[in-house]
């Protein structure tokens, strides 16, 4: 088959998948030294930068719902798990090494990944996820996805 006949077999899905694989690959590519990126002793102290063609609406996880906003949580924070690519969506592990999840479907439970810290060294514990959660549930802060967790 010649390779103008397998372009064209392309879907859309599959052509913009490999844009943006694409695209990541050269982005990456101007990146110098990524092996030698983690030193023994963390730096502190500093800035850093990066250009954005989206401003974000502030720096808010629970509050800031736009795309720009979640470009920017993606550098910041993690999530117990995560989504898998389209259009197979599984769940994958993020934060969380493991979960089971009850009979009924309302209970779960998370097994936490050891050795994730945060920036000011506190290990990540299940107080923490407890925090965010009763944060993003708490009238107060007004979270637009709240309604996701009152079932």
């Amino acid at each position: 088959m010649n390779k103008r006949k397998d372009l064209l077999d392309l879907t859309r899905r599959d052509f913009l998948y490999l844009s943006g694989v694409g695209a990541d690959s050269l982005a990456l590519a101007g990146v110098p030294e990524l092996g030698n990126a983690q030193e023994k002793r963390p730096k502190y102290g500093g800035h850093l930068r990066y250009a954005a063609r989206w401003v974000g609406s502030g720096l808010d996880v629970h509050k800031n719902q736009e795309f720009a906003d979640y470009i920017n949580y993606c550098f910041m924070y993690g999530a117990l798990t995560e989504q898998g690519p389209v259009p197979d969506v599984y769940i994958y592990p993020m934060l969380a090494k493991s979960w089971e999840i009850s009979k009924d479907g309302r209970e779960y439970t998370f097994a936490l990944r050891e050795g994730v810290k945060f920036h000011h060294g506190k290990e990540l514990d299940s107080g923490d996820v407890k925090y965010s959660l009763d944060r993003v549930m708490n009238p107060a802060t007004r979270a637009p996805r709240a309604f996701s967790f009152k079932g």
